[in-house]
């Protein structure tokens, strides 16, 4: 086979602040029991599936190895890790932290290079469009994505953009560094690699209890919500996807079924302005706030039960679980509003509460989810960025 080098520059890209057909198992000859989240899940494989990797780590080498695999009897793994995909409506990146269990149990004694290739392997074979990159004695996975992820190095290859995986797992913190590209294609016409939450995993739940007051036109409110911490615990190690993708990601079934119903029946009878009026009391009033950097330490953007979930919360969080109240209460037409250092929610109304913003037809009043608190006003410009210039990330719509 006639080897072709690439060299290229990977760059790091840093935020602002399928079902599968299911075959059948041909052997059966040892099962793994990988603790995953909530779950044991069982994991049939064939010994042989590991091998050694001694040689000079360069295009031949890697490929040798790759095809080595595929004599090995490796589809009962596919099987079942296709299998608690589907079982778990497990998504792209939850797919690929199982192959690394899989890969850590498997490969326990081997060096990280060899679990790196295994761990390529498997992803090319369950159908994903991936790359490898290689440089000295390490060896990196890519895949090609059409999502925004931050944090990680990118690279373009055919004019796709495919997403470190590895980086993501060890942690790798250098800003460019030249490595080479493996020519060979593993998955030829692969499908891309999709980080998006539209869809929770449905893995076994976990619930945690929390009590929250707020105060609305001198009336007192407590609420008592459970939240899944399996969801949160998902999101412990999730990679940091694009602003409006937090704000999609839906409410669990835990906290939907907890929080909802009590919303419900204090907004029984309201007007819609009087509504939206005690969902932003909510949103600002019952959180303490404080960014990320002084609590995590790093951007850590928040899907709605983290919200409930963690002591602490700010305006990317607060704008997530507002649009999520807005959306499944009142079913009105939003913008996601975002200022230099703010994001906040506008939302379509007929009738006029204060200055608009005209976007696609419909006039649009921001409801800041975050401030100030104590307040119930809405309509209003947040303080401080009366003259500030915006972008609208997301309408609810799209």
């Amino acid at each position: 086979m006639q080897a072709f080098l690439k060299i290229i520059i990977v760059s790091f890209l840093f935020p602002l602040s399928s079902s599968f057909w299911l075959n059948s198992i041909t052997t059966s000859n040892e099962t793994l029991s990988i603790p995953f989240y909530s779950e044991e899940l069982n994991i049939q494989y064939h010994p042989d599936f590991k091998i050694d990797f001694s040689k000079k780590l360069e295009e031949a080498s890697i490929v040798e190895f790759y095809e080595t695999l595929e004599d090995t009897e490796y589809e009962d793994m596919i099987y079942s890790i296709k299998k608690h995909h589907s079982k778990l409506h497990l998504n792209d990146w939850l797919v690929y932290e199982l192959t690394q269990k899989i890969i850590d149990e498997i490969y326990i004694n081997s060096t990280r290079k060899e679990k790196v290739l295994a761990n390529w392997f498997l992803l090319s074979k369950l159908g994903y469009d991936t790359r490898l990159a290689f440089f000295k004695n390490e060896v990196f996975i890519y895949v090609r994505s059409a999502d925004d992820i931050y944090e990680t190095p990118l690279i373009e290859d055919g004019g796709n953009k495919f997403v470190g995986l590895t980086e993501m797992q060890y942690k790798r913190t250098s800003s460019n560094k030249a490595v080479y590209l493996l020519n060979f294609l593993a998955r030829p016409n692969g499908r891309n690699f999709d980080f998006s939450l539209e869809d929770l995993p449905r893995l076994k739940v976990d619930k945690i209890q929390k009590k929250y007051q707020f105060n609305w036109e001198g009336t007192p409110y407590e609420i008592a919500v459970q939240c899944d911490k399996t969801i949160v615990d998902v999101m412990k190690k999730y990679p940091v996807i694009g602003e409006t993708d937090y704000v999609k990601t839906p409410f669990s079934k835990t906290l939907k079924a907890s929080l909802l119903p009590q919303i419900r029946t204090i907004i029984a009878g309201k007007s819609i302005k009087e509504t939206l009026e005690i969902l932003t009391t909510f949103t600002r009033s019952a959180f303490n706030y404080r960014e990320d950097e002084a609590y995590f330490g790093r951007s850590k953007p928040m899907i709605r039960d983290e919200v409930f979930f963690y002591p602490y919360s700010d305006c990317e969080d607060r704008s997530a679980l507002f649009y999520g109240l807005v959306d499944e209460l009142l079913g009105l037409p939003m913008i996601i509003v975002a200022f230099p250092d703010h994001l906040t929610i506008a939302v379509a109304l007929d009738e006029p509460i204060g200055p608009s913003i005209r976007y696609k037809g419909k006039k649009y009043y921001i409801c800041d989810p975050t401030g100030p608190s104590n307040s119930s006003e809405i309509g209003r410009v947040p303080k401080g960025y009366e003259k500030q210039s915006f972008e609208i990330l997301l309408d609810s719509g799209q």
